[in-house]
C-alpha cells in the first residue's frame, strides 16, 4: 500500500475523489474541493507536459467537482463559471480524441534542430498541453469565494476558455484538414532536420515500461563510434528515461508508416537492444543492415530466441553466444554473428581486487526478476532471505542489487525490502558498510558493484556472465529445481559453485567462495568461451570497429545457403 500511495496516477485519483466527495458533502467547506483540485491540475501540469491526454480520470472528477461546486454556490446567477466548467469537463473527458489530433503529423523530439514557424510551435500538443494547464488553473482559481467580484470574475474565466478553446479548435481543424490532404502525413520540419544530420545508423528501441535500462546500458559505447546517428523511440514512456542519459538525437516514432519516410539514403544500419515487437516494423525495410545486440549476455531462453533469425547481423560476447542458438536449434549461420565481448566491462577489474583492507571480504548479491512469464522465473528472491542471513553471520560486507524491473512485481519487490530491511539491521548493529537500495541500484553502475566484491552469488541472468568476465569466484541459484539437469540448460554454471533449490548448502557453498575456491582453472576457461580474449582497454573499440562496418558498404543482402546446423548425411 505505501509503494503505490508513492504513485502519481493514485495520489491524483485519490486527490480527485476527495475533491467530487467534498464538493458533495461538504458544502460548507468550499476550498477543500479548490484545494483538493489544484493540486490535481498542478500534478497533472507538472507531470505531463507532451500533450493534453494525460492524468484523464482524475482532471474529469476534478473539473466535475468544481462545477458542483459553482452550482451549489450559486446556480444559474454562475452561468458563465457553469459554461466554462462544462467546457473544460468535456475537454478533458474527450482529451484523447484532440490530442490525436494534434499529434497528426507531429514528432516529438530531443536534442535534434528543429525549424519550426511560430505558429506550428504554438500548436505543438506539448504547447497546446501547456495552454490548457493554464485554464485548468483559471478555472480553478475562479471556484474561490470572491465576494461582489464574482461575476466579474466568472466571466473572465468563461471568456479565457472560449479564447484557448478557440486557439485549439483552431489547430486541431488544421490538422484534421491536414489528414484529409495527405494519406500518411509527417513532420516535415523533423524529416528536414535528420536529413541535415546525415546520421550512419539509428538505433530502435521499444519495449514495456521500466525497460530504459536496455538502451542505456549501450549509449555510451554508440557515442564512441564517433559518427552521427539517431535514436528511435517508438514508446511515449520511454522518452524522459533515454533522453535523461544522452545528448544523441532522438524521435519519438508512434506510427509505424512515419519509419518508410523518416530515414535518409545515409542510413544503413539498424541497431536493436531487445526482441520488442516492434521492431519487425523498421525489420521489413530491407535496405539496412538490421543488428540484434541484446541487454546482456545469459543462458536465458531470451538469449537464444528464434526471433533473432530475422536481424542480419547478432552481436554475442563470445563463442558461447553463438553455440547457445545453435544447441536449442536456432539455425542462425555463422556469417552474421559478431563476437565483440562486452564493452560494458571495460572498466571492470579482472583479478583479485584491490583492498587497503585485507581482512574482510565482500560479496555481491544479484537477484534477478521474475520473468514475463512463471516458465522463464530464475529470481531467488524466495530464497534470498536465507542466502542474506548465511551470509551476514560471515565477518563479511555485502552488495544487495536486485534487478530494474523487480519493482514490476508487487510480491517480489516486498521479498527483496525484507532483505534490505534484513541488511540496515546489520549494518545498523555492527557498523559493517553494507550496500542496498538506492546506493546499490541506481547511485552505481553493476561494474562498480562488481569493483567493489570479492565473490557474488547470482542467478542465471546477465550480471552471471558479466561477473565471470572478472574472474573471481562466484555461485549461482537454482530455484527452479534444474539440479542434475542445470549444466545442461546453462552452462557458463560450469565456472561457478551450485546452490541447492532451496539454497541449503548454502553454508558449503560461501565456504568455496570465500575459503577454497577450488574452480579457479575452469573458471579462466569458462570465461575465455563465453567472453572472448579481448582485454578491457580494447574492447570499447572492438565494438565501434563492428559498428562502422555495418554501414561502411552500401548494403547488399543475398541469400547463400549456408546453416548453422550439422546436416544429416
Amino acid at each position: 500500500m505505501k509503494r503505490l500511495l508513492k504513485s502519481w496516477p493514485i495520489r491524483t485519483n485519490l486527490l480527485a475523489v476527495g475533491a467530487v466527495v467534498a464538493a458533495v458533502a461538504l458544502t460548507d467547506t468550499p476550498w477543500l474541493t479548490t484545494a483538493f483540485s489544484l493540486a490535481v491540475f498542478g500534478v497533472a501540469a507538472w507531470q505531463d507536459r507532451t500533450g493534453v491526454a494525460g492524468f484523464r480520470i482524475p482532471r474529469t472528477l476534478a473539473a466535475l467537482a468544481l462545477l458542483i461546486l459553482a452550482w451549489y454556490s450559486g446556480g444559474l446567477d454562475r452561468w458563465p463559471m457553469l459554461l466554462a466548467g462544462l467546457g473544460v469537463t468535456l475537454f478533458i473527458a474527450y482529451a484523447d480524441i484532440f490530442n490525436r489530433a494534434l499529434n497528426v503529423g507531429y514528432l516529438q523530439t530531443h536534442n535534434l534542430d528543429i525549424v519550426r514557424t511560430r505558429r506550428s510551435q504554438l500548436t505543438t500538443p506539448g504547447s497546446v498541453g501547456r495552454l490548457f494547464d493554464a485554464v485548468s488553473i483559471l478555472y480553478v482559481l475562479g471556484s474561490l469565494p470572491l465576494g461582489e467580484f464574482r461575476f466579474g470574475a466568472d466571466l473572465i474565466v468563461l471568456a479565457a476558455t472560449a479564447a484557448a478553446f478557440g486557439w485549439i479548435g483552431s489547430a486541431v481543424l488544421q490538422n484534421y484538414l491536414h489528414r484529409r490532404k495527405v494519406s500518411h502525413p509527417v513532420d516535415i520540419q523533423v524529416i528536414s532536420a535528420v536529413r541535415r544530420l546525415q546520421p550512419k545508423f539509428v538505433i530502435h528501441f521499444a519495449g514495456a515500461r521500466e525497460s530504459e535500462y536496455q538502451l542505456q546500458m549501450w549509449l555510451d559505447y554508440f557515442e564512441a563510434v564517433g559518427d552521427p546517428y539517431l535514436i528511435i523511440i517508438r514508446d511515449r514512456y520511454l522518452v524522459d528515461g533515454i533522453a535523461a542519459r544522452t545528448k544523441a538525437p532522438i524521435v519519438l516514432v508512434p506510427a509505424q508508416s512515419v519509419l518508410d519516410t523518416l530515414l535518409p539514403s545515409s542510413v544503413r544500419a539498424c541497431y536493436y537492444v531487445n526482441h520488442a515487437v516492434k521492431n519487425a516494423q523498421l525489420i521489413k525495410l530491407d535496405k539496412y543492415l538490421h543488428v540484434q545486440l541484446m541487454h546482456g549476455d545469459s543462458d536465458k531462453a531470451i538469449s537464444r530466441s528464434p526471433v533473432s533469425l530475422m536481424y542480419d547481423r547478432v552481436f554475442v560476447a563470445g563463442q558461447a553466444g553463438v553455440d547457445r542458438y545453435h544447441r536449442h536449434g536456432v539455425d542462425i549461420p555463422n556469417y552474421k554473428f559478431r563476437r565483440i565481448g562486452r564493452p560494458q566491462l571495460h572498466a571492470m577489474q579482472v583479478g583479485r581486487r584491490d583492498k587497503a583492507d585485507e581482512g574482510r571480504q565482500t560479496v555481491l548479491y544479484t537477484p534477478t526478476w521474475t520473468g514475463l512469464t512463471a516458465d522463464v522465473n530464475y529470481s531467488s528472491l524466495k530464497q534470498g532471505k536465507k542466502i542474506v542471513q548465511a551470509i551476514l553471520a560471515r565477518d563479511v560486507d555485502v552488495i544487495f542489487r536486485t534487478h530494474p524491473y523487480t519493482r514490476t512485481n508487487a510480491a517480489y519487490q516486498a521479498l527483496a525490502d525484507d532483505i534490505k530491511s534484513l541488511i540496515a539491521e546489520d549494518a545498523a548493529k555492527t557498523g559493517r558498510p553494507h550496500l542496498w537500495g538506492d546506493q546499490a541500484e541506481s547511485a552505481v553502475s553493476l561494474t562498480d558493484c562488481i569493483n567493489a566484491a570479492d565473490v557474488a552469488i547470482s542467478d542465471i541472468s546477465g550480471t552471471a556472465s558479466d561477473w565471470l568476465y572478472s574472474g573471481r569466484p562466484f555461485a549461482m541459484t537454482d530455484p527452479k529445481g534444474f539440479e542434475e539437469h542445470y549444466l545442461d540448460e546453462f552452462p557458463l554454471a560450469k565456472a561457478a559453485y551450485l546452490l541447492k533449490p532451496d539454497a541449503g548448502n548454502i553454508d558449503a557453498v560461501l565456504d568455496e567462495l570465500l575459503l577454497r575456491d577450488s574452480k579457479a582453472d575452469l573458471r579462466a576457461e569458462v570465461r575465455e568461451y563465453y567472453l572472448g580474449d579481448i582485454k578491457p582497454g580494447d574492447l570499447i573499440e572492438v565494438f565501434a570497429a563492428e559498428v562502422r562496418d555495418t554501414y561502411a558498404r552500401q548494403v547488399r543482402k543475398t541469400a547463400t545457403g549456408e546453416s548453422a546446423l550439422a546436416q544429416a548425411a
